[in-house]
């Protein structure tokens, strides 16, 4: 008689995918500072804006697709895409929430408001990158699931 060794649930962190994550959303953040800059002679402040963020969604997507999280059996690209706009979706909105509660509801009691808000920014940007990975690894490639 054998005996199974049961499957040991993967870690809740991947350092090396959570780096990799890292650099594509760095990577991506450039992508649309660059074209808001490229664009920003010739268009509109908004257009450059948009055109800038719409160059940086599809610089994400595809690098934590092919670079950031690998996984192992991908399901088609529109399933995938649906389920990355609504990780995405909830994190730009954990972003909004913590960057207008820190920005302008805690730190303006210790530091004057445009220090608060830049903070705060800060603050919103990296709750956004702690949520997105978890929802990308686990619910967008599943890659945090045994399998």
């Amino acid at each position: 008689m054998t005996e199974e060794i049961p499957m040991q649930d993967p870690a809740l962190v991947d350092p090396h995918e959570f780096a990799r994550f890292l650099i594509t959303g760095i990577v991506a953040t450039i992508g649309n500072l660059g074209v808001v800059w490229l664009l920003r002679g010739s268009a509109p402040y908004p257009v450059a804006l948009g055109c800038g963020i719409a160059t940086g969604f599809v610089l994400s997507f595809a690098l934590t697709r092919l670079f950031a999280f690998r996984p192992a059996e991908p399901d088609g690209t529109g399933e995938t895409l649906a389920r990355f706009l609504l990780v995405y979706a909830g994190g730009v909105a954990v972003n909004m929430v913590v960057a207008m509660v820190a920005g302008h509801g805690v730190l303006p009691h210790w530091l004057d408001l445009r220090s608060a808000e830049m903070i705060g920014a800060f603050l919103g940007a990296g709750s956004m990158t702690v949520t997105s990975y978890f929802g990308h690894r686990f619910f967008t490639y599943k890659t945090g699931k045994p399998g």
